[in-house]
């Protein structure tokens, strides 16, 4: 991930299986406008709300194996005419987003989330006034730096995760004026929150395209 300028290497060991004629496991991801209706609702809260954003690491590997997979396993770790069956889902796997999607939904709804009609990846914790879009293993949440707190919390109960920021208006000292979400540029400033599309893309246009 990342850029030349800021680059960001990742390593995993990943299983490779092939298609068997079965139908493709479904996954599900919010629309974009789901995070911007976040945006709007923070808005709108005259600063008393944040924005949260949170990185589940190895979000896959969590998520319990649904049906029985067996994997060659890597040399060194292997003992002849042995294979490895899997316990958790693991990248590459063509159910390991899907299995992930079933796994952090029942987390959030047993911490007292309800799941959105619209998009399954939608949840809103009505006692606590707390919205959150998930989209893979990136959790924006809407919320107090309070309820940001918590959520971080029970997660980290269950996963090894990162905050990457809180983000909040200019009247909230402390709080981050701009992120990176999605290789989105969000910005929040004394008029509202501004959002720009992935800036490389167009850095991409010009050199293809060789203008200068």
């Amino acid at each position: 991930k990342g850029d030349e300028a800021h680059p960001n290497y990742r390593s995993r060991l990943l299983a490779q299986e092939f298609r068997d004629g079965t139908p493709s496991l479904f996954a599900a991801t919010p629309p974009l406008e789901a995070l911007k209706t976040l945006f709007s609702l923070a808005v709108a809260s005259n600063s008393k709300r944040r924005i949260g954003f949170i990185d589940i690491k190895k979000a896959h590997l969590y998520a319990k194996a649904t049906r029985d997979v067996y994997i060659e396993l890597p040399p060194g770790d292997c003992t002849e005419g042995m294979c490895g069956k899997l316990n958790y889902s693991l990248y590459g796997t063509r159910d390991a987003a899907h299995n992930w999607e079933k796994e952090y939904t029942n987390t959030l709804t047993a911490m007292g989330f309800t799941v959105g009609l619209s998009t399954t990846c939608v949840f809103r914790h009505a006692a606590r006034n707390i919205d959150i879009v998930v989209h893979g293993d990136d959790f924006t949440i809407l919320g107090t730096s309070f309820d940001i707190a918590w959520v971080h919390g029970k997660l980290a109960e269950k996963y090894e995760l990162k905050l990457r920021g809180v983000m909040g208006s200019p009247l909230n000292p402390g709080s981050l004026s701009e992120i990176s979400v999605l290789n989105r540029v969000v910005r929040w400033n004394s008029s509202g929150i501004e959002y720009e599309g992935d800036p490389r893309h167009a850095e991409i246009i010009i050199s293809e395209l060789r203008f200068k």
